[in-house]
């Protein structure tokens, strides 16, 4: 596994890796909330809370002294697979901007984003 002193990062890299994670997290949330309203959605927004969880992983992760980068592309994985299972087009516009993120975040990893399906996620 690929870890990481985060002060190996460029600054501008990390201050993009942590802008990149805020608005995913504030999307993951705003789909969440655009599925709390009806009973019929909560399969939905149920999908999401591993998402939400990973998310905040991330952010614990790229806030500390050193992460691992292996680890940080599985959560990412792990996100968007979360995300691709919602379906509800209620939330369709604030899961299309987490995919955005979640490219950008792979992207800056240093990992090929065709690739992110090829490893399997780990805890």
């Amino acid at each position: 596994m690929e870890s990481v002193h985060l002060g190996a990062l460029s600054s501008s890299a990390r201050s993009s890796i942590l802008a990149h994670l805020r608005t995913l997290r504030e999307s993951v949330v705003e789909a969440r909330d655009a599925l709390m309203h009806y009973r019929d959605d909560r399969i939905d927004r149920d999908k999401l809370e591993p998402a939400a969880r990973r998310a905040d992983d991330l952010m614990n992760m790229f806030t500390g002294g050193v992460c691992n980068m292996d680890q940080g592309f599985a959560w990412a994985n792990e996100i968007l697979s979360a995300i691709e299972q919602v379906t509800n087009p209620k939330a369709a516009t604030a899961l299309g901007a987490a995919r955005a993120n979640i490219t950008a975040l792979i992207e800056l990893m240093g990992f090929d984003a065709k690739k992110r399906h090829s490893i399997s996620p780990t805890s």
